[in-house]
């Protein structure tokens, strides 16, 4: 029979005995190297055991020395358990234990020995991670999900019932537990006949209305381990909101289109327009110094107030293209800040002005502009939704011969609300029509003459306001269309200004600005306007020199264009992101439109490191010093 050392060197489990009061160890077998990657070492001691074997705890720390398996046993005079021990060997692996300890007494009842028995349980710990991790994503989704996880018995009783998916049916998780399907479910005209068919034998899916709620079910039968059926189970899927989503898929698409081609159109347009609206402020700036020059010639002063009138008119034109790109980008979205207080006369007049020869030229045009109260709502979006009314207008009113054209425009208060009119001679709208006209995309005139989105944007501009806008008859023949908006509420009378600056007077400011643009129309503004009021702005080449000059760091505020040709403003953000964090903060990443999506999520994401195109650089970059 062999020896007590022979039997344990080969046994299957890792053995190692320890000598009581200091745990010098006197024995290790084979299979105790084999798992903890080091042979026995006799002269380590107990609390040298956590470094002399690599003995850590989950975390990574070294394992309690008063909780090893040698410890614990003298503590308690009896066998021990040990879970938790992590061996860290020199090859890099990682070794779960499971440690049994037993003492050895003498004759005497003395513990002479410790013998600790030492199980790999690297693979059940894999095993028991995997089954948690699965079981709590599956806990996390039964739970937050909007699904139903569920079981009956043969004879149609609940034996599970989990999920959010049950909330829809006001109960909770479990709280079916033990009720009938068929008791519940017995007036449904689907449900009794789906459970019998998954009770036969069948797996199958299906949809059903259960209340206001809609699920998606996939029923299958439950069998025990010689193959006989014990019952059913099914998952649900409360699809409602899908349901709700896919019945306007077809609206939203549109919209979606329209404002990828808006984003494109924007940006094709607010270059230049920065251009323009930077040069006419130069242009007023140097009528000021011809003025104070010329004052004492009247006919000069004259001309001069007129130039600057047709410059004023310049400007407004200018800003209102640059409020109607917006509207077309995001018209659904007010960018303009909080509304203000408006004045519809105000509003028709800036129309006017706009389009004001094609309606004088229109025969039997009509204005007739009354007072109305003040109307809370940015001033640009009510601009638009009336551009619409009247351009449309003028052009239904083309395909009548004279001297039946006419085109009406009249604002005016009715019930205390303010009220805008506009009226053709056109061929009119069908009632059929009516509502219809106000859809995305939907138009009444030829291929190519129209995109069907301007009435869209017009109710919806005039919604976001609290009002409404309808069409009817115009008495004689044609449309009427009729914008009404509550009055805006009354404010007490601001306190007078302190004196301010003259607008176009050169304020000082100090600062080294940036500015990286491939348009040099644009470039080239932004630098004038920075340097009159006193900044030092400096033009930075797109590209590679731009990504060095905004990695050195040796500027005080950096405006860089998004959309670049090469190296886009999105790849100078990575860049500095990876290479210089600390710089990121103080660039302005300037668009006149994301039109694609990679530009779009940039611009989403970073909105506060954003301004568009056109805007006012000197305003910016005070307000954006003024942070730092």
């Amino acid at each position: 029979m062999p020896d007590l050392p022979q039997l344990l060197r080969e046994f299957p489990v890792g053995v190692w005995v320890g000598r009581p009061p200091d745990g010098r160890g006197i024995y290790a077998n084979r299979k105790f190297a084999e798992i903890l990657g080091v042979g026995l070492s006799e002269q380590s001691r107990i609390e040298d055991v956590p470094e002399t074997y690599a003995v850590r705890d989950s975390r990574g720390r070294p394992f309690p020395v008063d909780q090893l398996p040698f410890s614990r046993v003298l503590a308690t005079g009896g066998s021990v358990v040990v879970e938790g021990m992590v061996i860290h060997r020199a090859d890099g692996r990682r070794v779960q234990i499971r440690a049994f300890g037993y003492p050895l007494r003498s004759a005497a009842g003395e513990i002479e020995s410790v013998v600790v028995a030492f199980v790999d349980t690297t693979t059940e710990a894999q095993y028991r991670d995997e089954r948690d991790s699965v079981e709590a994503r599956l806990a996390l989704a039964v739970n937050h999900a909007p699904i139903v996880v569920w079981a009956a018995d043969m004879a149609g009783i609940v034996t599970l019932s989990e999920g959010a998916g049950l909330r829809p049916l006001g109960v909770t998780s479990g709280q079916l537990v033990g009720a009938d399907l068929f008791a519940l479910y017995g007036d449904h005209p689907t449900i009794p006949g789906h459970l019998r068919r998954a009770l036969g034998g069948e797996s199958f899916g299906y949809s059903s209305e259960v209340g206001a709620a809609i699920y998606d079910t996939w029923l299958s039968p439950l069998r025990d381990a010689a193959g006989l059926q014990t019952g059913i189970i099914g998952i649900s899927h409360d699809v409602s909101d899908i349901r709700r989503l896919q019945a306007r898929a077809v609206q939203d698409d549109r919209i979606q289109a329209l404002g990828t081609l808006a984003a494109s159109v924007a940006h094709e347009i607010n270059n230049p327009l920065t251009w323009v609206l930077g040069h006419a402020g130069q242009a007023g700036r140097a009528i000021d110094a011809l003025e104070a020059c010329l004052r004492e010639g009247s006919d000069a002063v004259s001309a001069l107030a007129q130039l600057r009138e047709h410059l004023d008119l310049i400007r407004q034109g200018a800003e209102r293209m640059a409020g109607i790109t917006r509207d077309l980008r995001t018209f659904s979205r007010v960018d303009e800040g909080p509304p203000t207080r408006v004045s519809c006369v105000d509003v028709v007049r800036s129309v006017l002005r706009l389009v004001g020869n094609n309606v004088r030229s229109s025969a039997g045009a009509l204005l007739d502009l009354q007072e109305t109260p003040a109307v809370l709502i940015p001033e640009s979006r009510l601009v638009q939704a009336v551009l619409n009314l009247v351009t449309n207008a003028l052009q239904a009113a083309e395909s009548v011969a004279e001297p039946d054209r006419a085109v009406e425009i009249r604002t005016y208060s009715d019930a205390g609300d303010a009220v805008i009119e506009v009226a053709n001679s056109g061929p009119g709208i069908a009632p059929a029509d009516r509502e219809r006209i106000f859809e995305a995309f939907y138009t009444t005139k030829a291929i190519g003459q129209g995109t069907g989105l301007g009435l869209f944007v017009s109710r919806n501009i005039v919604r976001s306001a609290g009002g409404s806008l309808l069409v009817d008859d115009r008495p004689g023949g044609g449309a009427r269309f009729r914008i009404r908006l509550p009055a805006a509420a009354a404010v007490p009378p601001a306190p007078s200004p302190s004196p301010v600056a003259h607008p176009d007077q050169a304020v000082a400011h100090e600062g080294r600005i940036l500015v990286i643009d491939d348009d040099p129309l644009v470039a080239d503004v932004l630098i004038e306007e920075l340097r009159h009021a006193g900044y030092t702005p400096v033009r930075v080449p797109p590209g590679a020199g731009a990504r060095d000059a905004l990695l050195a760091g040796d500027f005080d505020l950096a405006y860089c264009d998004l959309m670049m040709a090469g190296m886009t403003g999105m790849d100078l953000a990575a860049e500095l992101a990876r290479s210089a964090p600390g710089v990121l903060p103080r660039v302005v990443f300037m668009t006149g439109g994301a039109f694609t999506e990679e530009s779009q999520t940039f611009r989403d994401a970073r909105e506060s490191a954003c301004v568009d195109k056109p805007f006012d650089v000197v305003a910016e970059t005070e307000r954006r010093l003024r942070r730092f």
